[in-house]
C-alpha cells in the first residue's frame, strides 16, 4: 500500500479535486484505491465524489473512536472507496488527528490519497509526516506557490519525501519550469484551466465520468500514469487500442481542430 499526502499551503487551489480526480483515474484503470477526507474542518471531498456524509460514520467518527475504518468506508463512482468527514463542526472537537495513522493502517489497498487541510495546524500537518510520500499543489500564482513552499518544507523536516507538484489552472502562458524552479521539486501533472472541472464537482461526480473526454480529464490520468508508472492508465495507453483504420478515419472526419487540441494537450502534458 502506497499513501500519499495531497497538500498545499493555501485553499482553493484544487486539492480536493485532485484527489477527487487522481483517485477515480486510478480506480477506473483498476487500481485498488482509497480516499481519504482529512481536511476535519472544512471537508467537502465526499459531495464532489457525490457521496452523502451523513449515511453512516465518518473520518470524524474513526478519529474520535466511534467507529471502525472499515464502518466508515463508502463506495463511490467507478469503484473508488471514499472516507468521508463529517460536516458537522460539532464533531471537529472529537476527532484525534494522531489517530489518522491507525485509521490508515486498518486499510488494505494499492493506494491512498489523503485530503489535507490548507495552513499550518496538527491537522493539517499529520497526514505529512505519516505519508509515504508528499504530493503537492498548486496554481502558478505567486502567493499559492509561497505557500506550498511552506507546505514543502514541512514534509522535509519530517523526512517525507516529496514526490513533485500538480500545477493546476494551466494555460497556454503558464511557465511550468518556473514553478518547478520556485517549489524546487518536479511537475508532475499539470492541470489545464477546463470548466469541466467545475462542472463535474458541481454535479458531484468525477471527470472519468462527466467529462471522460475532457482535457482536464486526459491530464488526471496521465498523472495518474505518471504516479504508479502503469502507462495503462495514460491517454496515450488508451489510444494504442485503436486499429489503424480507426485512427485514419477520425484525422479524415475531425479535421484541423482535433489535430490542434491534441498539440495543445501534449503540450500542457509534457
Amino acid at each position: 500500500m502506497r499513501v500519499y499526502a495531497v497538500a498545499s499551503g493555501k485553499g482553493g487551489v484544487g486539492k480536493t479535486t485532485t484527489v477527487a480526480n487522481l483517485g477515480a483515474a486510478l480506480a477506473a484503470g483498476g487500481h485498488e484505491t482509497v480516499v481519504v477526507d482529512a481536511d476535519l474542518g472544512m471537508g467537502n471531498l465526499a459531495g464532489v465524489l457525490g457521496v452523502d456524509p451523513d449515511d453512516g460514520p465518518t473520518v470524524h467518527d474513526v478519529l474520535a473512536g466511534r467507529a471502525t475504518t472499515a464502518d466508515a468506508i463508502r463506495e463511490g463512482p467507478v469503484g473508488l472507496s471514499v472516507l468521508p468527514a463529517s460536516d458537522d463542526l460539532d464533531d471537529f472537537g472529537d476527532a484525534d488527528p494522531s489517530q489518522l495513522a491507525a485509521l490508515l493502517d486498518d486499510l488494505d489497498t494499492d493506494t491512498v490519497l489523503v485530503d489535507t487541510s490548507a495552513g499550518l495546524s496538527h491537522d493539517s500537518v499529520e497526514p505529512l509526516r505519516i505519508a509515504d510520500e508528499v504530493v503537492l499543489v498548486s496554481t502558478p500564482e505567486r502567493g499559492a506557490l509561497g505557500d506550498t513552499a511552506k507546505t514543502r518544507d514541512v514534509a522535509g523536516r519530517f523526512g517525507t519525501p516529496v514526490a513533485g507538484v500538480v500545477v493546476t489552472r494551466v494555460t497556454a502562458e503558464t511557465d511550468v519550469n518556473t514553478v518547478a524552479d520556485r517549489l524546487g521539486v518536479p511537475v508532475r501533472g499539470t492541470i489545464p484551466d477546463d470548466p469541466a472541472v467545475s462542472a463535474a464537482a458541481e454535479a458531484g461526480e468525477p471527470l472519468v465520468v462527466d467529462a471522460p473526454d475532457a482535457p482536464a480529464t486526459d491530464a488526471y490520468r496521465q498523472l495518474a500514469a505518471d504516479l504508479t508508472g502503469d502507462e495503462s492508465l495514460s491517454p496515450d495507453g488508451e489510444s494504442e487500442t485503436e486499429t489503424d483504420e480507426e485512427v485514419e478515419g477520425e484525422r479524415d472526419a475531425g479535421g484541423g481542430d482535433e489535430d490542434e487540441r491534441t498539440g495543445f494537450l501534449r503540450w500542457l502534458l509534457r
